[in-house]
């Protein structure tokens, strides 16, 4: 029998190094940061373990527009995953803002004066450095597809 620890996979700590990693692939692509409404998106999509297999076959290159062509059913139900999973992002971000990692300015997050390792995911399990994996390509992706407002209408979602 396999244990399955909800607590862990939502302990803001946690979700804050994922986030760290959404930055990171973010700012790659535009150093200007996401807006903090990207985060509430693109963590739970980083996070869930039933999308994991939509970022197979995938790198920097293919796009946040050609990944949800591939896999259309990522939009399936969207808005409920998000909302179900608003709080453990606050509590994501405000953790990552608290411990300098990242820091919040005019509406955009950025990387902090604390600085992460370079390499979130080495060293950890598959099941631990995916989504860190996956947060920095979406990360990427997001930045390259041009504003929130074009990432939000690619993801079948509205402001």
């Amino acid at each position: 029998m396999i244990a399955h620890d909800v607590y862990a996979e939502t302990n803001p700590a946690w979700l804050s190094y994922v986030l760290v990693g959404f930055l990171r692939g973010f700012v790659e692509a535009d150093p200007a940061g996401p807006e903090l409404p990207l985060a509430y998106v693109c963590l739970p999509l980083c996070l869930s373990g039933d999308l994991a297999s939509t970022f197979d076959g995938s790198n920097k290159k293919t796009g946040l527009r050609e990944w949800i062509e591939r896999s259309p059913q990522i939009q399936l139900e969207l808005s409920d995953r998000l909302n179900g999973s608003m709080e453990m992002v606050t509590g994501a971000v405000r953790l990552a803002c608290f411990s300098k990692t990242v820091r919040l300015e005019q509406g955009r997050l950025l990387p902090g004066p604390v600085a992460l390792k370079a390499d979130l995911a080495k060293g950890l399990s598959l099941e631990l450095s995916g989504p860190v994996k996956r947060a920095d390509r979406l990360g990427f992706w997001v930045a390259a597809s041009g504003s929130t407002k074009t990432a939000f209408d690619i993801l079948g979602l509205s402001l």
